[in-house]
């Protein structure tokens, strides 16, 4: 089963895929090798079924403010904590 790799560091992703039985490739590598970032997106998406020695597809990113046009991976930024909602109809 495809293990939930989003948010973790390359490595860490990395060693939760081959307790998977499953390898971890960044999508989007750069000149070198990608070894450090934090995984902000895979393919397939976690629980679902690949056959041990399958490839799950991760995309890295490196800089957490980098976006489109700045040869960035864009990506999706990490909740920070917990957000107050105030119900709609209160002052």
């Amino acid at each position: 089963m495809v293990p939930a790799l989003v948010g973790l560091a390359v490595r860490a992703a990395q060693d939760v895929a081959l307790d998977a039985r499953l390898l971890a490739v960044d999508q989007a590598p750069g000149p070198l090798r990608t070894a450090t970032g934090i995984v902000t997106a895979q393919d397939p998406p976690p629980g679902c079924y690949l056959p041990p020695g399958s490839q799950v597809r991760i995309w890295v990113s490196t800089d957490p403010d980098d976006g489109e046009g700045r040869d960035g991976r864009g990506g999706l930024r990490l909740p920070t904590g917990p957000v107050t909602v105030t119900p709609s109809g209160t002052k």
